[in-house]
């Protein structure tokens, strides 16, 4: 008698005897890749006059072992209470940072599209000068008030994780609270009334 090979039943034992080192290439496989690029962003400083300007850097960040690329975006739409300052000085590290963004002074929005990031580990910016709305101002920050707080719901990113977390401005009252409005004591006041009470009788008698 001749005996009958299941070879579908061989390939499959093999498989099942293999599948250990499977699972182990395959876990240092992911384990060797590197992540994608992050972004992250800043204002510089966090305190502002009204009408002054502080400067809202955008960071994307390249791990080790992961190639350059040449096409990362993201559009920030910006809180309602801040807008793009005049002038707007786009600016930063990364090699095409001013013609790979738009940022037209007075708008709402910054747009950076096909940024160019060197090979990991490193990190290159794009920097963009920001100012309060105009009859806009925030006193504190506390509680991270929407109008003035820019986070990750504002960013729309391409080919980038959005790492943002929140960012406040601030824009505290010129006149310190703890300064003393200076009044007038009983007896100026008395005296003002005599001289006002003088100048009052003088004018009289002259008509």
């Amino acid at each position: 008698m001749f005996a009958v090979t299941n070879f579908a039943t061989l390939r499959l034992k093999a498989f099942v005897r293999n599948a250990p080192l499977l699972v182990v290439f395959a876990a240092l496989s992911f384990a060797s890749s590197p992540t994608a690029q992050t972004l992250s962003k800043s204002f510089s400083p966090t305190t502002i006059a009204d009408g002054g300007t502080t400067t809202l850097t955008f960071t994307v960040t390249n791990p080790g072992g992961a190639p350059a690329v040449s096409n990362v975006g993201f559009v920030d739409t910006l809180p309602s209470g801040l807008r793009v300052a005049t002038p707007n000085s786009v600016s930063g590290t990364c090699a095409n940072a001013a013609a790979a963004t738009t940022a037209t002074a007075g708008a709402g929005t910054i747009t950076t599209t096909n940024l160019q990031v060197p090979a990991g580990a490193s990190s290159c910016t794009v920097t963009v000068n920001v100012t309060n709305a105009a009859g806009q101002v925030n006193a504190s920050c506390a509680g991270n008030p929407a109008a003035f707080t820019n986070g990750a719901a504002n960013v729309a990113v391409t080919n980038v994780v959005n790492g943002v977390t929140p960012g406040c401005i601030s824009m505290p009252s010129l006149i310190a609270s703890s300064i003393a409005i200076p009044t007038l004591g009983q007896w100026a006041l008395m005296l003002l009334a005599m001289l006002i009470a003088i100048v009052a009788l003088r004018q009289h008698h002259s008509r």
